[in-house]
């Protein structure tokens, strides 16, 4: 439905201008691709992986999956790498690819320049035949880093490749290894009785090769994607951003974050008023206390003084809700999205695209994927939904003004509602709910928690399902 004439059916710029990078330093072509066959995970010619922290970061870029995928496209055929985004966009949801066609084929949202742009007739031009691109003529514009899995959280969807502060809580829950994409990664205790990895493959950023190609890649770099763990949280992506300042590119750089916004440093404020642009995704789930239990330890009342610290500070900012929505908070989307129609601030979705929140779907783990849920629930959702339709169009009638505002608030709130219901439809992983128990219980009694009191109505929907 999000497919317009310049957006070709398959086609995404990513593999053509871009490089991602896992919190283990592994390259892969897309973050989305993690739920792709292999993770999307780039290897050279002899099936090696390609780590950031020894790579060329412009041979990579023809790495074989990288020419196989763009010569895919060009086909118009569905790569597997892509799932994600094609399984959102069957649900009529907005996925990445669409975003990125929006920004760097159309320029759309005013983030990037008119020259930076690029258009599908030039980047064939620049492809030949076995999909190989000539680097040159198409410079890596979008760097997508995760810096490491230091993280203040340990969010129930998450692990310990997304968060450090899982370690403990993984031994207990599964056990001292989990699989990474480079292998497997061991847990030992250290001298303070806390777990860390035997071999530490997190602390890839330190390599000082990596940093000395990423600054070369200044003049041409026009995003920055840093993810982590908390990426308020990385140094020397701090010590990089300076130095785009300092060189004078930072005024044609746009830097986007993923951020739980429990705690943004002075320096972050001192260094972002410098740039084109700066975006944050907002990793906020709902709304109080339920908010703590999905991404615990977080503090509602401090992330909501930083949203309003946002609304404010100088710089050019934009700022959405970025709400994964999963089994702990289906139930609560109605609230959540009456809650910032109630509560509107500057700058946070405050645009006629995306002018309440910008959920996405959990995809993975598919125990906590909400097409987990038996049929009996998914009606119930739905028709909690469909019932809650007019009384959120009051609420934009009595809240948000403006000729645009107010219809595309009504859009997306009925948009939203409509589309997880779709994917919550599209697929039965109910095979999935006695793993949800375990893990879900589990990790209570770890934690302390209850999700018979964080999320009651769920809890009374599915406590039949439990063996």
């Amino acid at each position: 439905m999000y497919d317009k004439p310049h957006v070709p059916p398959v086609l995404c710029p990513i593999p053509w201008m871009s490089q991602s990078y896992r919190a283990n330093g592994d390259v892969r072509i897309c973050c989305q691709a993690q739920h792709g066959p292999t993770g999307g995970i780039l290897k050279d010619e002899e099936g090696n992986i390609i780590n950031a922290k020894s790579a060329d970061l412009d041979d990579l870029r023809n790495s074989p999956l990288a020419k196989e995928i763009r010569l895919s496209m060009l086909k118009g055929e569905r790569h597997p790498e892509c799932v994600r985004c094609h399984t959102e966009e069957d649900a009529g949801i907005r996925s990445r690819r669409h975003v990125e066609n929006e920004l760097w084929i159309k320029g759309g949202w005013k983030q990037i320049r008119e020259q930076d742009k690029f258009t599908w007739d030039y980047l064939r031009e620049h492809t030949s035949e076995d999909g190989t691109i000539d680097t040159s003529a198409i410079p890596n514009k979008f760097m997508d880093v995760r810096f490491g899995n230091l993280c203040n959280l340990k969010c129930r969807m998450c692990g310990p490749t997304d968060s450090n502060q899982w370690y403990d809580d993984q031994v207990k829950l599964w056990g001292d290894t989990y699989k990474d994409s480079h292998g497997i990664v061991k847990l030992i205790p250290n001298e303070k009785g806390k777990h860390q990895p035997e071999v530490n493959v997190y602390d890839w950023h330190d390599s000082e090769q990596y940093w000395v190609q990423m600054e070369k890649q200044i003049p041409f770099v026009k995003k920055l994607y840093i993810v982590g763990g908390e990426p308020l949280m990385i140094d020397p992506h701090y010590t990089f951003l300076q130095k785009c300042v300092d060189k004078g590119y930072a005024k044609d750089i746009v830097v986007e974050y993923n951020s739980n916004l429990t705690n943004i440093p002075q320096r972050a404020w001192n260094i972002w008023k410098h740039f084109r642009k700066i975006g944050i995704g907002a990793s906020i789930d709902a709304i109080g206390d339920l908010n703590r239990y999905i991404r615990y330890p977080s503090d509602f009342k401090t992330i909501w003084k930083n949203l309003e610290k946002l609304s404010t500070a100088e710089g050019n900012f934009s700022v959405w809700i970025a709400a994964t929505i999963n089994v702990y908070n289906v139930w609560e989307l109605p609230e959540i999205i009456e809650h910032y129609l109630r509560h509107e601030l500057p700058r946070i979705n405050d645009d006629d695209v995306k002018p309440i929140i910008s959920p996405h779907p959990l995809h993975g783990p598919q125990f906590l994927n909400i097409r987990m849920l038996p049929k009996e629930v998914k009606d119930k959702i739905a028709e909690k939904y469909d019932n809650s339709k007019k009384h959120l169009e009051n609420v934009v009638d009595e809240c948000i003004t403006g000729e645009t505002r107010n219809p595309a608030s009504k859009r997306q709130l009925n948009e939203i509602l409509n589309n997880y219901k779709q994917f919550m439809y599209a697929k039965d992983f109910s095979d999935k709910i006695p793993k949800f128990w375990e893990h879900t219980n589990r990790l209570d009694e770890i934690r302390g928690h209850s999700f018979e009191k964080s999320c009651p109505e769920m809890y009374k929907m599915l406590k039949e399902t439990e063996q």
